[in-house]
């Protein structure tokens, strides 16, 4: 951000933070996250036209698992993941599509839970190195929820109106909407968190979700700031002072 002369974020929030830093109001464009362009761009499959292409079967419940290791928590990528997997087994009658992590420390070792798990569930699990857009958001519609401590449960999946079961701190002071159900990466948290986000009064308030990230059109309002902002001295910067 110190090093940028025009900055591009997705909410008011973050507007404020950037300028809290000391940056020009002037150079603070709130323009919506780019990751809502993908979804309203990309053309979404029919329900059965996806799961020919995945060759997976949605059940009667169906959740999107995408996890991530964090190494500054206490407890060990294994760990947590291991609770969550815990807390999956105890689930009747739901099929899971599972994402694998990225390249993070310990992101071999999830991406090996993940595997041996779908190997023990051939019927009922999924998992995917990446699914793509297409694939992925197309999932987005179909799933009862997505769990796990991806930024995408943040932003992308409300616009959905869909529950995001976020486990842990990897999202910590993202801004987030009440379909966003925080919990610790413990087994018996996990599943209180999954009955609240089945609950018929959490299911009904997520009928009016309006979500923070924009609706798309966000490169398109980025090309048009940049073609048309006066770049005259724009290389000085100064420290913007809060009144």
């Amino acid at each position: 951000t110190k090093l940028s002369h025009l900055h591009f974020v997705s909410t008011e929030t973050y507007r404020h933070r950037v300028i809290q830093m000391g940056e020009h109001p002037d150079r603070v464009f709130q323009v919506g996250a780019l990751g809502m362009d993908a979804i309203y761009n990309t053309p979404l499959l029919s329900k059965e036209l996806l799961e020919e292409r995945l060759g997976f079967r949605f059940g009667k419940h169906t959740l999107l698992v995408t996890f991530h290791p964090v190494t500054l928590e206490n407890q060990t990528a294994q760990e947590q993941f291991q609770e969550l997997l815990d807390a999956l087994e105890t689930l009747e009658e739901t099929h899971l599509i599972f994402t694998h992590p990225n390249a993070d420390p310990n992101g071999r070792i999830i991406s090996e839970m993940i595997t041996h798990y779908v190997a023990n569930h051939p019927q009922t699990t999924v998992s995917f190195h990446s699914m793509g857009h297409l694939f992925y958001f197309s999932s987005l519609q179909y799933v009862d929820a997505m769990v796990g401590n991806s930024s995408s449960g943040i932003i992308e999946m409300p616009s959905f109106r869909k529950p995001t079961l976020n486990i842990g701190d990897r999202q910590a002071g993202r801004l987030r909407v009440h379909s966003i159900i925080d919990c610790p990466p413990q087994k018996k948290a996990i599943l209180e968190a999954l009955r609240l986000a089945y609950s018929p009064l959490f299911q009904e308030a997520l009928k009016t979700l309006r979500t923070p990230y924009g609706e798309g059109h966000c490169a398109q309002k980025i090309a048009a700031i940049l073609a048309n902002h006066p770049l005259d001295f724009i290389l000085k910067k100064s420290f913007y002072i809060l009144p």
